[in-house]
């Protein structure tokens, strides 16, 4: 099971996965519309690598936005990158500068030690996220 929860980006809630074998932050295209937010081409593009052999695709665009969840309030990068089932992912990079840990015991993400959250129960979030696919007869 995977933590997510709900975070505001740029005042338009978005279904998040909270991920700690992640070293990027990233929003989904679609998002980026939805909340209106500025799209930068990078000058190089980046190699999205995910944990198996031969899936990679290329980050071609990031955004700033501010990010707000719980106590946090910040300016945050994101890339942008094809998700699958969230319109965010916050890992590393997100998680480290603001005192974020995951606790899957008790699937809570757990804010400088103190604030701890309660994650969306599993599959919950799913269908804001995306419509259901419609398959081809």
């Amino acid at each position: 099971m995977c933590l997510a929860g709900y975070v505001t980006i740029n005042g338009v809630k978005a279904f998040t996965l909270f991920d700690s074998g992640s070293t990027t932050d990233a929003v989904g295209p679609d998002f980026t519309q939805v909340a209106k937010l500025e799209v930068k081409e990078l000058v190089k593009p980046v190699t999205l690598q995910l944990g198996c052999s031969g899936s990679r695709s290329k980050v071609n665009f990031a955004t700033t936005a501010i990010t707000e969840f719980s106590s946090i309030n910040r300016n945050t990068y994101l890339d942008i990158a094809n998700l699958d089932k969230y319109d965010c992912i916050l890992g590393t990079p997100f998680l480290r500068k603001h005192g974020i840990s995951l606790d899957f015991e008790r699937q809570e993400i757990v804010i400088h030690r103190r604030l701890r959250i309660p994650a969306l129960p599993e599959g919950e979030g799913e269908a804001e996220a995306k419509p259901p696919k419609r398959h081809k007869k």
